[in-house]
């Protein structure tokens, strides 16, 4: 099935074996020597080599590499983009999570401007980015989205904060959503990939820039990621709800290009910055707190919520954490082991995600985030 996204230009190619069509996907853009950017533990995989022989095979001249990072760096996407110049590629094939992809972008960005450091086009900074080599996204999680996505999250090491590239010419040309490529997926990453696309439509249905349209692709994907992930984490051969997972995530990818997130990427991105955690674990795990918090603010939206999760809006914070549990998220405590930071050190470090905050329908007050930190904890 072939669909064009409301959100962005990528045109997103879904069912079981359609990674392998990446060759006359790659072909139909113009691509003749092919960037073959794939996680290091899917390159040997009868997945991985199949796909660089569907590349083969169209007469593409391949050159691959497995410089991907949980988190990327500035320093290892500049290393990889310095070594992709010299082979002259005019293309780019991701395979992999939200990190391969999102260090897809900052290469083809630096690639396609001829320039070596791409902290100036961080969000606000001094460059505006213009143009990217074509890029075929292939995701093999589900959850970040970044396959549709015109957004990609760099960890600058002079800081350690997530910093992000946002404008539209780092969307992907082609999104093959392939749930085949997440059957080997283990219950953990199931887990914290899956969090990361619950966090996306928990955050994009209660922010200050949801609209019709990515309300209705949030509570889709979070009535199926309700239902589907709590099995897919006991049985991740199920077919039926590895598909399901997959649109959730490329939907609530969609979802928030539109709709935006606020207080759990802000935890998040705050988190990972300085303790190097999960991301979508980081990204719920004050999320019971914050949508008690924002309630108030965004009744329609809780009351939506609540339907999905089966109980009543007084009782969705209540909901999400056991769901949570149930999904063997970790708390906060459990997450930042050994680290153990008072409540005064996280909130300046949540304060340092301004950009995010000011998205939330209500910026919390610092009593407000420890009572948030202290419920989590």
């Amino acid at each position: 099935m072939s669909m064009q996204s409301q959100f962005s230009s990528t045109r997103i190619v879904t069912g079981a074996g359609i990674a392998y069509s990446v060759g006359s996907e790659a072909k139909a853009v113009g691509m003749t020597t092919v960037l073959l950017l794939i996680d290091p533990f899917l390159a040997e995989t009868p997945a991985g080599t199949a796909i660089a022989a569907a590349l083969t095979a169209h007469g593409l001249n391949v050159v691959r590499s497995t410089a991907v990072e949980p988190d990327p760096s500035a320093l290892t996407i500049e290393a990889l983009s310095s070594w992709a110049a010299q082979q002259h590629i005019d293309g780019i094939v991701a395979v992999g999570g939200g990190s391969a992809i999102d260090t897809a972008k900052a290469v083809g960005l630096l690639l396609a401007h001829n320039v070596p450091h791409i902290a100036p086009f961080y969000h606000g900074g001094s460059t505006t980015p213009a143009r990217m080599l074509p890029l075929i996204a292939i995701p093999t999680t589900a959850g970040t989205g970044s396959e549709v996505t015109f957004v990609a999250v760099v960890t600058e090491p002079s800081t350690q904060r997530k910093l992000l590239i946002r404008h539209p010419v780092l969307t992907p040309v082609v999104a093959l959503v392939d749930p085949d490529l997440c059957a080997s997926m283990p219950a953990a990453l199931t887990m914290a990939t899956g969090m990361d696309a619950l966090a996306h439509s928990l955050e994009c249905l209660t922010s200050t820039m949801s609209s019709p349209m990515s309300d209705t692709l949030a509570i889709t994907a979070i009535r199926t990621i309700v239902v589907a992930l709590p099995r897919l984490i006991k049985n991740g051969h199920n077919p039926t709800d590895r598909a399901a997972m997959s649109g959730a995530a490329t939907m609530a990818g969609m979802a928030f290009l539109s709709g935006r997130l606020h207080l759990g990427h802000a935890v998040g991105h705050a988190l990972g910055g300085a303790y190097h955690v999960a991301h979508g674990p980081a990204c719920v795990v004050m999320m019971p707190e914050i949508m008690a918090t924002v309630a108030p603010a965004r009744t329609g939206a809780i009351a939506q919520i609540a339907g999905a999760f089966g109980c009543r809006a007084a009782d969705l914070p209540a909901a999400i954490k056991r769901f949570l549990i149930d999904c063997g998220a970790p708390n906060l405590r459990t997450l930042l082991a050994p680290h153990h930071p008072s409540p005064t050190e996280l909130i300046t470090l949540f304060r340092g995600e301004e950009r995010l905050i000011n998205l939330s329908p209500v910026v919390p007050t610092d009593a407000q985030w420890e009572s948030m930190i202290q419920a989590a904890w």
